[in-house]
């Protein structure tokens, strides 16, 4: 039986949790602001910097990643048999922490 955990470690692993559920959509709505950017700039037949460019490569690349580690973080819960609500009321009582993060971390 997991050890409860204090109502501080709770509180953080409840934001951690749903800053990282979130985040996939974040990186994706960053992604498509740069790509405007750049599309913008060609609209205006002006040269994007290269950085941009590379920017939007790399943010549309994180946006799969993260959405890849939390769809994998979901998928383990699963895997023990806890599905989301479950998930989310056992942090509520603070008595297990995400798949992949330790409050103490």
């Amino acid at each position: 039986m997991p050890e409860p955990m204090t109502d501080d470690e709770r509180a953080l692993l409840e934001h951690r949790w749903a800053v990282r559920v979130d985040l996939p959509g974040q990186a994706s709505h960053a992604a498509q602001v740069a790509r405007r950017l750049v599309d913008a700039a060609a609209d205006a037949h002006l040269d994007a910097p290269a950085v941009v460019v590379r920017a939007v490569a790399a943010l549309e690349g994180y946006a799969v990643a993260v959405h890849e580690r939390v769809e994998g973080e979901r998928a383990e819960l699963q895997r023990r048999g806890v599905d989301t609500a479950t998930f989310q009321r056992d942090l509520e009582r603070g008595t297990r922490s995400p798949p992949s993060d330790q409050a103490g971390q």
